[in-house]
């Protein structure tokens, strides 16, 4: 009876360890991950995104130039930013939902569904800054586009790239792979 007791109080311990641990986690990574980045470029995301919470911080070579894809939170939403050592935001990524787009999105989503195909997911893209001469340089404008994930009756995946040209939206079918990972060929990871 003892042993079982003993044994029941190990199990009990060990799980409020792993709790705790779990729990403080997230907060320990957040700073880690702020600790990673450059002074110039954290400046730039909390300029950018005030009260914003860094969460995740990875480091990729893009032409020679390293990037730094900054995951934040702010305010019930999730922002991937890559941004230079610099402080040049190239790209920014955010996952939204279908109430939140323009009018004229939804317009050309309900085109897409209106054979019966679901849209599964929703990412918003800015691209504030291209590869030219040598460094990623601002745009005068941001390039925005939408890639609306879909997935049909037989639970074939497309992916439909509409870019925001204006009041207008051009959009564009592309092949998803099935293993739904990133396939950028110019990135080395570090």
């Amino acid at each position: 009876m003892k042993t079982q007791m003993h044994n029941c109080w190990r199990q009990i311990g060990l799980t409020v360890a792993i709790i705790l641990a779990l729990v403080a986690t997230p907060a320990i990574r957040a700073k880690d991950a702020a600790a990673k980045l450059p002074e110039v470029a954290r400046e730039v995301i909390n300029a950018a995104y005030p009260g914003c919470t860094i969460r995740e911080v990875e480091v990729e070579k893009e032409r020679n130039i390293r990037i730094f894809e900054v995951t934040v939170s702010l305010q019930n939403r999730v922002i991937e930013v890559e941004i230079t050592s610099d402080g040049n935001i190239v790209e920014t990524e955010e996952k939204v939902a279908l109430d939140t787009v323009p009018a004229a999105l939804k317009a050309e989503i309900s085109k897409l569904t209106a054979n019966g195909r679901q849209v599964t997911g929703i990412e918003k893209h800015e691209v504030l800054s291209a590869w030219s001469l040598g460094a990623f340089r601002q745009l005068a404008k941001p390039v925005v586009f939408y890639d609306i994930k879909t997935r049909d009756e037989k639970g074939t995946r497309r992916s439909f790239l509409i870019e925001q040209a204006e009041d207008r939206f051009i959009t564009k079918d592309r092949a998803v792979d099935d293993d739904d990972d990133d396939d950028d060929d110019d990135d080395d990871n570090d």
